[in-house]
């Protein structure tokens, strides 16, 4: 069987800069200059970039727009290191204008997981989860 591996996971977003800068803050991850146009930034997370795209992306993916985009849809999970590293890094989101949801606290499956939403309503999770 191939290798596959995810590539892109993209948000599109009235403020490509405005989001891709606060991930790059609360994340410390290098920009994919090489990507940058008026329409997309991409960070580089492992193999993956984290790319932020503007609403052009609906046109050019031949995508009609959603009549609503309230809700969540989709979330990002981002895998740290340890449980210290979640509590650290929920923190840091704060810090950079995320909104908590879920404070740090073990799931169901053991994972130790928070919940935010970026400055922009987007939900994502920190996560720390030890897999046999």
């Amino acid at each position: 069987m191939p290798e596959i591996h995810l590539s892109f996971a993209s948000v599109i977003t009235d403020d490509i800069v405005g989001l891709s800068d606060f991930y790059r803050a609360v994340f410390d991850l290098p920009e994919v200059v090489e990507l940058r146009s008026d329409h997309f930034r991409g960070l580089r997370i492992g193999a993956t970039i984290l790319g932020f795209s503007s609403t052009h992306a609906y046109e050019l993916l031949n995508l009609d727009r959603p009549e609503s985009t309230s809700g969540t849809t989709q979330f990002l999970t981002f895998e740290l290191d340890s449980d210290k590293r979640v509590d650290v890094m929920t923190q840091a989101a704060v810090a950079e204008g995320a909104r908590c949801i879920k404070d740090p606290a073990r799931t169901y499956y053991g994972a130790w997981q928070s919940v935010l939403a970026d400055p922009a309503g987007n939900v994502f999770r920190l996560n720390h989860l030890e897999l046999a």
